[in-house]
């Protein structure tokens, strides 16, 4: 009983217990035990920590009782060197992840794009010289930056499967400053539709829609598409988006005039204006109001601003 007691076999029992415990983490860890199941993932690797150290406590009780108070002070050595050692890597992994401000996965790439090279006008008007064009799509995706510092983009995402069980391919990183919300960390070929953060606007073209996904084009100039959470970003369908922009435009003022109906024989309204605002929208038509330099209002009437998935207008977010 007194041997069992001893100051050194009691700090032995409990230092191969910690030890084997986060060993079972490790290996649980590195053998993908808990991969592909959900919020029971980590469960399960605990799981594997309280076992192995469960086992490792028993088994050094049985070892104790064997060997010399030499070996066992030996012992408690190597096993306290080893969990300093797991402690330390633990400490500077933590550190590292906060100094990085949440930075992307560790499978993500750390390239950094300045900030600057981002800058796109929050208009939009299509460049019909470009070689690409992308689709009118569904509407935009507003990703939820000020509640979330970081924004994962995935690759070819199983849609069978939770947004948890897939590993992100790169990353979106927001900082906050003096200036307001900043990107501190942008793949090299991000180009969204609109970005001005100072107004708060970050759009990307949405082009479907999963229960737990949305895919959106995230290079403009070359159509590279990637997946975001839909349930930590804000989905804004076209018709929502049109109405609370300020202003639209024909692409085309003489192929495409004002009607005083939704309808394509309609008659044509005359009136000049400077701006028209978006008042309703049913279908392929939308109603709007005629305002002058003034935003003085001279009527309304009736443009196409959609045909066979084509965007037939442009638009100002901010004028």
């Amino acid at each position: 009983m007194k041997t069992f007691l001893r100051p050194s076999n009691i700090l032995f029992y409990f230092l191969s217990a910690l030890v084997f415990f986060l060993i079972g983490l490790i290996f649980a860890g590195v053998a993908g035990a808990g991969k592909g199941q959900g919020l029971a993932g980590g469960a399960i690797i605990l799981g594997y920590g309280v076992l192995a150290g469960g086992v490792a406590f028993i088994a050094a009780i049985l070892a104790a009782r064997s060997i010399g108070e030499t070996r066992v002070v030996l012992f408690n050595k190597i096993l306290g060197v080893l969990f300093a050692f797991f402690i330390a890597v633990s400490t500077y992994r933590f550190l590292t992840r906060e100094e990085s401000q949440a930075g992307p996965d560790r499978s993500v790439p750390r390239k950094t794009t300045a900030p600057a090279a981002l800058a796109v006008p929050v208009s939009y008007q299509p460049a019909l010289h470009r070689q690409y064009r992308p689709p009118m799509g569904l509407g935009m995706l507003k990703p939820a930056f000020y509640n979330s510092r970081v924004i994962y983009f995935y690759g070819n995402p199983n849609l069978k499967k939770p947004v948890s069980d897939h590993a992100p391919t790169d990353s979106l990183v927001f900082k906050r400053s003096e200036r307001g919300v900043e990107i501190a960390h942008a793949p090299p070929w991000f180009v969204p539709v609109h970005l001005k953060l100072d107004y708060g606007v970050l759009f990307l073209r949405a082009v479907s829609v999963h229960s737990d996904f949305v895919d959106v084009i995230v290079n403009e100039t070359n159509g590279r598409n990637a997946y975001l959470d839909r349930h930590k970003s804000e989905l804004i369908y076209w018709p929502e988006f049109l109405l609370s922009i300020n202003s639209v435009e024909p692409r085309s003022r003489q192929d495409k005039p004002i009607r005083v109906k939704p309808l394509s024989h309609a008659g044509h309204v005359s009136t000049q204006y400077a701006f028209l605002k978006p008042l309703q929208i049913s279908n392929q038509w939308m109603q709007v109001e005629l305002l002058d330099d003034s935003f003085n209002s001279h009527g309304q009437g009736w443009i196409k601003w959609q045909e066979n998935g084509e965007l037939l207008i442009t638009y100002s977010l901010f004028s």
